[in-house]
């Protein structure tokens, strides 16, 4: 029962560091809250500038312009279609359409040509097709999914104004829960396993406390071994971890996350062993550091690394550095908590069952396993044969 003296001293030395408790339990809340606020606060309009050329024709005494017609039918369709986010703006010059594009006041020119009218209603075997044009930045997403929703719309028109149908049909079938996940929950799963990463902290200092402090010394003489050691100190960040856990999904909850009824025993015992794969790496890491100071300023470029080359903060796909069957290891996947993620992702978002994530569970355990065991033998050496 050594363990359990070295979880019970540990434990009340992490309450009494409350600093440290408070900063690693309230980041990930944090980042869930500033991700909130960063895509309510995002543009999800898009400035089309329409520019109409149609000269139209005479029909019967009457003038026909489908340029005019066009321009009205997309300013209603663009009101009436709330969820497409398009503001149509008329100029007449091309010149101040572009310096508009330049300027990033607009995203989009779509330019009707002074044919339009005269070739829907000329004979299709005689008459030259009309040429549309779009300007803009195509490397830009704002231009793209603007001009895409544009031709659209004009799809729509001409098959209202001419009576032609398309020979063919479109339908969607989303992949699971693809369709009902706003852009916040998709950022979800990677926030609450960063809630498990932000624990690298706690778990180094909670380590390197004892050497610096020369407590180990006394540890060693009642036998105690590596294992009952960092057995005693794991149990303490995983009480850690799970109030971070628990406390960033009551967060994201609050902000609009559903949780899919059935899948919190999954998204727990993930996080679970994520913990135990932090925990791992901060050992192999705090046994390169001599005090509790070396880690607060070493800790941040690992955990940078960590939020940033997971998926945690955003979706990232290294290369791809060999295949186990159909399963692809990428360049992140040394890091274990791209694991967690891509299997958090597999069942809360594409709606996928747990079984499906075997490779990606097992790839985790694995790094958990070499972590911890390069962490005990740097640990023994540098820190257990001196004490």
């Amino acid at each position: 029962m050594k363990w359990y003296s070295v979880f019970i001293k540990s434990l009340k030395e992490q309450i009494r560091d409350y600093w440290i408790l408070l900063i690693v339990i309230l980041l990930a809340p944090f980042f869930i809250f500033v991700y909130y606020l960063m895509i309510k606060s995002e543009n999800p309009e898009y400035d089309i500038i329409l520019i109409n050329r149609d000269k139209g024709v005479s029909l019967m005494g009457t003038k026909a312009n489908l340029g005019d017609s066009l321009v009205i039918y997309l300013e209603e369709g663009s009101q009436q279609l709330a969820d497409l986010a398009l503001r149509f703006h008329v100029l007449d010059n091309r010149d101040e359409a572009i310096a508009a594009l330049k300027d990033e006041k607009a995203d989009a020119t779509f330019v009707i040509p002074d044919n339009f009218t005269a070739s829907v209603f000329a004979d299709p075997v005689k008459s030259n097709p009309s040429t549309f044009e779009l300007i803009g930045n195509i490397s830009d997403i704002q231009y793209i999914i603007g001009a895409v929703f544009t031709q659209e719309l004009f799809n729509r028109f001409l098959e209202e104004k001419t009576g032609f149908k398309m020979p063919v049909n479109f339908t969607e079938t989303k992949l699971g829960y693809s369709g009902e996940r706003s852009t916040f929950e998709l950022y979800v799963p990677g926030m609450l396993i960063l809630a498990i990463i932000m624990m690298m902290f706690s778990a180094s200092a909670a380590i390197v406390r004892e050497p610096e402090i020369q407590t180990l010394k006394r540890l060693k003489l009642t036998n105690l071994t590596s294992l009952e050691f960092l057995t005693g100190i794991s149990l303490v960040q995983i009480i850690v971890a799970a109030l971070s856990l628990i406390l960033a999904l009551v967060t994201a909850v609050s902000l609009g996350y559903k949780i899919i009824p059935g899948t919190l025993w999954f998204l727990i015992f993930v996080a679970f062993l994520t913990s135990l794969s932090i925990i791992a790496f901060s050992l192999l890491f705090a046994a390169f550091c001599r005090s509790i100071k070396d880690v607060a300023i070493i800790a941040t470029f690992p955990m940078l690394i960590f939020m940033f080359f997971t998926g945690a903060a955003m979706p990232v796909k290294g290369g791809t550095l060999f295949h186990i069957g159909s399963y692809e290891f990428t360049l992140a996947g040394i890091l274990s908590p791209t694991h967690a993620i891509n299997a958090l992702n597999k069942v809360l978002l594409l709606g996928l069952p747990p079984v499906r994530t075997i490779p990606d569970i097992t790839a985790l355990m694995i790094l958990t396993v070499i972590y911890f065991v390069l962490g005990v033998w740097v640990f023994k050496r540098r820190h257990m044969r001196i004490a």
